[in-house]
């Protein structure tokens, strides 16, 4: 794509000619050359029917070619010209394969313990009960499964080998002279100085395209709390009642200092930015990386996305329209919790996609949030960015009055109404008109 263009930086400037023989190239770990024919043209080597970057280290002089430090700028230049042949030569395949056995230590029975919060795969002991919709339901927190590695029983340890195989590749000639960290700081140096040249001589940014995702970190939805009179939980017929307005103004609350206004809702990314997918090629980072970043979304713009896994090649799940009335406390029996619907359950990034075992409804589910198009006000570049590709599950936060939130990296999904999911602390709402007045 156009804006890779920091991948040609990396790799040095373009090459008019070459002289590479057949004899350049060995297999490893067998110091005969290879008997594959092999041509160029310009900065290409052809072999096997393909062409590979080949680059040559009189491109790669970071520092002075005469005097006393000439030595060190010529092996580094060396070294860097090795790895990018290495590289491309690694891009054909293995030649050969060998199998290596290797001694290493081992145990058995619990040697480690570990804690964490129940999920999908783990046995409930608690209290469940069975709703009109028959799936069976967790009452209250999820419990704490303590976990033994690598088994259980008495622990002990002992040593035994393993076998791997290993994968045989061309090779190029490495250089016969070593580099030190002290020697290889002015080299450095001077990259980022002329680096850095280069940058300023770009006048137009590129923005990025459909085959570059906006993959968020981790993020936290602010909502205003809505209920539901009357209704069936199975046939999902309530009449939604929305939160009760302060006054004759939209109503407000502060996070963390930042006023929020309904009946916006408020999107927090603890960072958020936009690379290539990597399929074709390593790729490039498009527009910047922004932290701790907030916006304001239209509610009826907000969507969820069931059975969605994000991947390179991502499985893409169907988006329905956010129902925040689900997320309303009820109470059931002794215990209050929200009663989310098994379909959007199951369609949750706390379930495995395609995993029988995930039958049961606990305190833990997180949604997928397809990412509004206001999440391209971040970033002038993102204009043409994919926002479906890699969409984070997101906790949900009623907001009722002032909230202070501690900063965290972890999203943790809530069972009450008024229990403050953690997230990084904002330090910036995007600026939103103060909306007119709805009715509520």
């Amino acid at each position: 794509m156009l804006w890779t263009l920091l991948l040609a930086v990396l790799q040095g400037h373009v090459v008019s000619s070459l002289a590479v023989t057949a004899s350049s190239i060995t297999i490893r770990p067998s110091p005969s050359p290879t008997s594959e024919p092999s041509s160029t043209s310009g900065q290409w080597l052809i072999i096997s029917n393909t062409s590979i970057f080949w680059p040559t280290y009189t491109d790669y002089f970071y520092g002075p070619t005469t005097g006393p430090k000439a030595h060190v700028v010529t092996c580094n230049a060396k070294w860097v010209e090795y790895y990018g042949r290495s590289t491309g030569l690694r891009s054909l395949g293995p030649t050969a394969t060998s199998i290596s056995y290797d001694p290493y230590p081992t145990s058995e029975g619990a040697c480690r313990t570990s804690s964490s919060l129940e999920d999908y795969s783990d046995t409930h002991t608690g209290p469940v009960t069975t709703l009109c919709d028959g799936i069976p339901r967790a009452l209250g927190p999820r419990e704490t499964v303590t976990s033994y590695y690598p088994g259980t029983g008495p622990c002990s340890s002992y040593t035994t080998t393993f076998s791997y195989t290993v994968e045989l590749y061309r090779e190029p000639k490495a250089p016969k002279c070593t580099l030190n960290t002290q020697q290889c700081i002015p080299i450095w140096s001077t990259y980022r100085e002329l680096s850095s040249s280069y940058y300023h001589t770009v006048t137009t940014i590129t923005p990025g395209d459909t085959n570059s995702p906006i993959p968020p970190y981790s993020s936290t939805v602010f909502y205003w709390p809505v209920t539901t009179a009357g209704g069936d939980l199975c046939l999902q017929n309530g009449t939604t009642i929305p939160a009760t307005p302060t006054g004759t103004s939209p109503n407000t609350a502060v996070v963390n200092g930042q006023t929020l206004i309904s009946p916006s809702i408020y999107v927090s990314f603890t960072s958020i930015y936009a690379w290539s997918n990597r399929r074709a090629h390593p790729g490039s980072q498009c527009g910047d990386t922004h932290t701790d970043t907030i916006i304001a979304v239209d509610p009826i713009s907000v969507s969820s996305v069931r059975n969605h896994r994000n991947a390179k090649y991502p499985t893409i799940g169907t988006a329905y329209p956010f129902n925040f009335a689900e997320f309303t406390p009820q109470e059931v029996g002794n215990y209050t919790m929200p009663l989310i619907p098994w379909p959007q359950y199951r369609g949750g990034s706390q379930c495995p996609l395609y995993d029988p075992s995930c039958t049961m409804i606990r305190d833990d589910y997180m949604p997928f949030l397809d990412l509004p198009e206001a999440v391209r006000q971040i970033d002038k570049l993102w204009t043409e960015c994919d926002a479906h590709w890699y969409i984070p599950p997101v906790t949900l936060v009623p907001v009722m009055g002032d909230i202070k939130i501690q900063p965290t990296r972890t999203p943790t999904p809530t069972a009450e109404a008024n229990v403050v999911a953690a997230m990084a602390v904002p330090e910036s709402v995007a600026a939103v008109p103060t909306p007119e007045q709805t009715g509520w």
